[in-house]
């Protein structure tokens, strides 16, 4: 079940993008004067179609993994399917800027989609956790800084954060341009201010353990066991519901993120932790059990689920309308420019290909931001529209971007590029993208066995 809920959603993730995308095309077309003869959400067999009072065949395919709006006079070499009188309204003969708003519309669409989403986000609310430091790693980023468990950011380089994921995604952008920031905190009820180094911070892999390997930071959240498995590691050690584990071979814990990182990275060796129950600290020793993490690795396991985050540690970002609005715009220009500045540090090698993931990290993640809640799917939508976007305005042939690249020579040159030459140029940009397509795939089963 599992399973066909995240294909479910992956589905109706790509289906609500393409056709975003495509009614941005559709719609400037048909506001130039372009015909259009068909509109088309997904490849393949169809599964539905019918014909509008405007002429348009409108058609969900087999395939959920794109889409496409045909238009007279848009294929080169072909005579455009027009009556006679209607020759004006082909494609191919309308002006180049019409031609190159057309081309345009599909991505901007997606990106007035994602700042829509941010809106409602913004007016919904988002849940996350108070940006309150629970791990500092030794001679790190974060400990160069100086910053201390407790302390609480406030802004990041001048960008006021109220929750982690603000504050990890300010670091993040910090770290990929290797900036030297300043850190606004709250310490001990007394503002505070230090300088945080992020130019030797790694941000070559941007996965989730960034903070904790490349900064060396993690949230703060009390490790108190909900449930102990019925013989785990956890349960032999003499770990009971309730405990409130303070303490990892004699140094202070309050990050349930670093408690995991301890216990993964350790299996099969022993670890001592201090304890408090009924108001008394004790001494327990526990063994992760080895799990197999695939390539003949091993990760580490004790069978302890901790108790949900308490109130006093969670935070509820919401804005009212013109806040909202602000809020929703600005968002999209950061995660936008971090989008664009990921991919190409990926092309220049600076950030590791790896972070690429393909249609089934898309999925994966769209079953688990829908499972998550509204506010993480939208979220999710916000991002995946912001990426196609983007990728759709690359200057590769068969893309928009390749079209108005096409059509700008065009524009240059008084003429267009001949038929044959285009449809290599097709060629040679259809290639690069099954390229493209064939590595996301391996990172993505890559990613899985690990």
């Amino acid at each position: 079940m599992e399973i066909l809920f995240t294909l479910a959603m992956f589905v109706v993730a790509i289906g609500v993008l393409i056709t975003v995308h495509e009614y941005g095309h559709f719609w400037v077309a048909r506001r130039v004067g372009i015909k259009v003869l068909k509109f088309s959400v997904g490849f393949g067999p169809a599964l539905v179609s019918w014909r509008g009072r405007d002429g348009v065949e409108y058609v969900i395919a087999a395939l959920p993994l794109g889409g496409f709006v045909k238009m007279a006079g848009e294929v080169p070499g072909q005579e455009p399917d027009l009556e006679p009188g209607e020759e004006h309204r082909a494609y191919n003969r309308r002006p180049v800027l019409q031609r190159m708003a057309v081309a345009s519309a599909g991505p901007l669409m997606n990106f007035a989609f994602a700042a829509a989403a941010f809106v409602v986000i913004y007016l919904i609310g988002v849940q996350g956790v108070v940006p309150r430091i629970g791990y500092v790693a030794p001679e790190s980023p974060a400990a160069a800084a100086e910053l201390e468990v407790g302390d609480q950011l406030e802004a990041v380089a001048g960008e006021v954060v109220q929750s982690w994921n603000e504050a990890r995604l300010a670091l993040i952008r910090a770290a990929m341009d290797g900036e030297r920031i300043q850190l606004q905190l709250d310490r001990g009820g007394a503002p505070h201010r230090t300088w945080l180094d992020l130019s030797g911070s790694g941000a070559d892999n941007l996965d989730a353990g960034f903070l904790r390997r490349g900064i060396g930071l993690a949230p703060y959240q009390p490790v108190v066991a909900a449930a102990v498995e019925e013989g785990s590691p956890a349960e032999d050690a003499g770990l009971q519901p309730g405990d409130q584990i303070v303490g990892l071979d004699g140094q202070p814990l309050v990050s349930w993120g670093r408690f995991l990182e301890v216990v993964r990275s350790h299996p099969g060796e022993e670890l001592t932790l201090t304890v408090e129950r009924g108001g008394a600290e004790r001494k327990l020793t526990v063994i992760p059990e080895a799990v197999a993490a695939g390539e003949g690795e091993a990760t580490g396991r004790i069978g302890l689920r901790p108790e949900p985050l308490p109130e006093d540690l969670r935070v509820t970002v919401r804005y009212g309308p013109i806040g909202a609005l602000e809020q929703g715009l600005s968002q999209t220009v950061r995660m936008l420019w971090l989008t664009v500045e990921s991919l190409a540090r990926m092309v220049t090698g600076s950030v590791s290909s790896d972070n690429l993931g393909g249609p089934i990290a898309i999925a994966q993640f769209a079953g688990e931001s829908a499972q998550a809640g509204v506010v993480p799917f939208l979220w999710f939508l916000a991002m995946i529209s912001l990426s196609l976007g983007f990728l759709n305005l690359l200057p590769i042939p068969v893309l928009d971007g390749g079209h108005l690249l096409f059509q700008a020579i065009e524009g240059v040159r008084g003429r267009p590029l001949d038929d044959e030459t285009m449809m290599r140029w097709q060629q040679v940009g259809i290639a690069l993208l099954l390229g493209i397509m064939v590595f996301a795939f391996y990172n993505d089963i890559q990613r899985l066995f690990r």
